[in-house]
C-alpha cells in the first residue's frame, strides 16, 4: 500500500517537471550505484517512476526523489511532495547531504559540532531490521547518545572510520560485550548503504597505509586523510610539482597553530614541517658549497624562520 501510494505521488511530482528540469534529474539519478545508464535514458516519467520504486524500496524511493529535486533546485516541486507524503512511516535510511558535485558531503553538519554526548547508561541495541537499527544509540565517542541514522546524517564521514576500525578490531577479536554488540549494530546498519561502503573503504585504506607509515623512514606512505587530496600519500603530497597542490602544502603550513590537536591535518603539518626542516638543512649545507639554489614557496618560508633560529 504504501508502496503504491509513493509510485503515484512520484509519478505526479515527475510528470510536473519540465523537459530540461525532468532530463536533469534523470541525469542526476546515475550518482547513485544501483541506477544503470541503459535505465534511465530514453524513459518517460512513467517509467523513471517505476525505475525509483523498483530500485528504492518504500519510502527511500521518496526520499531519492526529494534529495534529486532539491539537488536540481526543483524546490516547489518538492515541498508539493514532501506535503502530500509527509505522513508515510520513516523506514530508517538517512538523508544523506551532498556537495554540488553529488557526492556525499564529509564534513560534520553545522549541528554536529554543538552535540554534547549523553554520558548515561545506555543498553545494547539487539533488533534486527533497518528501522529498528536506525534508532539505535551509539554507546562509545563524541557523538555517545545519537542514534545510527543521526551519525549518517550529520558526519557520515567519522561514522564510516568507526566502522573501518571496528571491522579491523573484529580481525582479532570475538569479543561479545554489550560495547562490541554496539558496533557491531553500527557496522551493520552503516554498510547497508553503498555510498557508506565506499567511505569505509577509503577508511580501510587509511588504517592500513597509517600502519604501513609506522615503520622507521616510512611516514610519508601515511595518506593525507582529509580535504581534497585526501588519496595522496604525505609524501606524494609534499613532493608534487602540480601548483595546486603546492598551494595546499602551503596552506597547511600556515594552519600549524590553529589545527586540531590530533587530527589528521595535524599530522599531514608535521610532516611538512620535518620534512621542511631537512631539506632547509640539506640545502643550507649544499649553498655552502655550491653557492645559491632555488627554493620552493614551502622552502622559502621554512629557511628565513630556520637561518633567524640560528641567529639567537
Amino acid at each position: 500500500m504504501v508502496q503504491t501510494t509513493v509510485r503515484g505521488a512520484v509519478a505526479e511530482a515527475l510528470e510536473d517537471l519540465s523537459k530540461i528540469d525532468f532530463d536533469k534529474f534523470s541525469h542526476r539519478l546515475l550518482d547513485y550505484p544501483e541506477i544503470r545508464r541503459r535505465a534511465v535514458e530514453g524513459k518517460s516519467f512513467l517509467q523513471i517512476t517505476e525505475l525509483l520504486v523498483s530500485t528504492f524500496p518504500g519510502a527511500r524511493a521518496l526520499k531519492v526523489t526529494l534529495e534529486i529535486l532539491r539537488l536540481i533546485n526543483c524546490n516547489e516541486v518538492a515541498e508539493k511532495l514532501d506535503s502530500k507524503t509527509e505522513a508515510f512511516q520513516d523506514n530508517g535510511d538517512p538523508t544523506f547531504r551532498k556537495n554540488s558535485d553529488g557526492d556525499l558531503d564529509l564534513d560534520p553538519s553545522q549541528e554536529a559540532p554543538n552535540y554534547a554526548p549523553d554520558n548515561r547508561s545506555l543498553t545494547a541495541a539487539l533488533s534486527l531490521g533497518n528501522v529498528n537499527l536506525s534508532m539505535c544509540t551509539i554507546q562509545f565517542g563524541k557523538y555517545k547518545g545519537q542514534t545510527f541514522k543521526w551519525l549518517l546524517e550529520n558526519d557520515v564521514n567519522y561514522t564510516a572510520y568507526l566502522v573501518a576500525n571496528h571491522q579491523v578490531e573484529r580481525q582479532h577479536s570475538t569479543c561479545q560485550s554489550q560495547l562490541m554488540a554496539n558496533k557491531d549494530s553500527l557496522t551493520q546498519y552503516a554498510m547497508a548503504y553503498p555510498e557508506v561502503l565506499k567511505v569505509v573503504r577509503f577508511q580501510l585504506s587509511y588504517l592500513e597505509a597509517k600502519e604501513r607509515s609506522c615503520q622507521s623512514g616510512k611516514e610519508g606512505m601515511a595518506l593525507v586523510g582529509f580535504g581534497r587530496h585526501r588519496s595522496l600519500t604525505l609524501q606524494d603530497l609534499y613532493n608534487s610539482k602540480n601548483t595546486d597542490i603546492i598551494s595546499y602544502v602551503n596552506y597547511l603550513w600556515g594552519m600549524k597553530s590553529t589545527c586540531e590537536p590530533g587530527s589528521r591535518m595535524e599530522d599531514a603539518i608535521r610532516y611538512i614541517f620535518q620534512r621542511d626542516q631537512e631539506e632547509a638543512v640539506r640545502n643550507t649545507q649544499t649553498e655552502r658549497e655550491t653557492g645559491p639554489q632555488h627554493w620552493t614557496p614551502v622552502h622559502q618560508q621554512i629557511k628565513v624562520g630556520f637561518e633567524n633560529a640560528k641567529k639567537k
